[in-house]
């Protein structure tokens, strides 16, 4: 059964990619959507959950992920703000946009720190450091089919 969701999600991750034009640094909502899906059979897959331990687990999950997604959103708006206007920025407001990343990275690290105790509370601990390889081992899948679709494209 696994088998065949990985391979479903598989091909479905290729034909969207083949499909994907348009603004390459945004995803459309669909493309989300599928990637979305794909992750969560990925990392059922890979944690061997029950269903009774998905029920727990995947609103934490989801939970944790909006935060991420957060903070993700304020370090690319702060560094997009350095981008665009240092030249403009005085030391004082540079030194408050630092000091706010340096925040951000420690507000996000015991963040992630709660999870891993939150998760503690449904998952084993082999399933915790699953979690861990499988959210990374998503991410290099995702990255190395994006990659080789867009070798492909540049070939044609």
């Amino acid at each position: 059964m696994y088998k065949i969701i990985s391979f479903l999600s598989i091909l479905m991750l290729y034909t969207s990619l083949v499909f994907a034009q348009g603004n390459k640094r945004e995803l459309s909502p669909e493309m989300r959507a599928k990637f979305e899906a794909q992750k969560i059979s990925y990392i059922t897959q890979q944690l061997d959950i029950s269903p009774e331990k998905a029920q727990l687990f995947w609103p934490l999950y989801n939970e944790m992920k909006n935060k991420k997604d957060s903070f993700h959103n304020e370090f690319r708006q702060l560094f997009r703000q350095i981008r665009q206007d240092s030249d403009n920025l005085s030391e004082k407001e540079l030194a408050q946009i630092s000091d706010r990343i340096a925040d951000l990275k420690v507000e996000k690290a015991t963040m992630e720190r709660d999870y891993h105790y939150k998760f503690k509370k449904v998952l084993s601990a082999k399933q915790i450091l699953n979690l861990y390889e499988a959210d990374k081992g998503f991410q290099k899948m995702l990255l190395r089919r994006i990659k080789g679709n867009g070798n492909k494209q540049r070939e044609k």
